[in-house]
């Protein structure tokens, strides 16, 4: 009996002295989490269902501060590049607002999400709507890479 009591304790001893790790904060700011590639495909825009794979419109997004991104938007088959500096992300309970100015132009949101052959996934979905005159808008709906 006592030497399965110092068993059990030697047991309980070794189990109770592992290591730990403390939960860190994340370092990843709002506009980080946003930068990076975005692609779109027609399943997730049908504007795009006549346009080959190499030539889909992406989007890049550079983080400039904590709160503040660059987005680029490149159309390949037309060779259209359109910057937007100093736009504000703005985290949400459902995802990240994005805000030109007084105008909010998009959402990063977790969503479904198709792959080039038509997979579905869980995914983050941007989706732009921007406004640059009277006649021209930028529109993309694109999954990160």
């Amino acid at each position: 009996m006592k030497k399965q009591l110092m068993f059990c304790a030697f047991l309980g001893t070794l189990s109770a002295c592992q290591q730990e790790g403390d939960i860190q904060p994340s370092l990843v700011t709002t506009a980080g989490e946003l930068d990076g590639m975005y692609q779109t495909n027609f399943f997730l825009d049908p504007s795009n269902v006549a346009a080959p794979i190499g030539q889909l419109p992406y989007i890049q997004i550079k983080a400039e501060t904590d709160s503040n991104v660059t987005i680029t938007y490149t159309k390949a088959s037309s060779r259209v590049n359109l910057s937007l500096n100093h736009v504000i992300v703005i985290r949400q309970n459902d995802g990240v607002l994005l805000r030109l100015g007084n105008t909010d132009i998009g959402t990063l949101q977790t969503d479904r999400v198709f792959t080039n052959n038509g997979m579905e996934k869980q995914g983050k979905l941007l989706r732009l709507n921007y406004q640059i005159d009277a006649q021209n808008s930028l529109n993309f709906t694109g999954s990160k890479e």
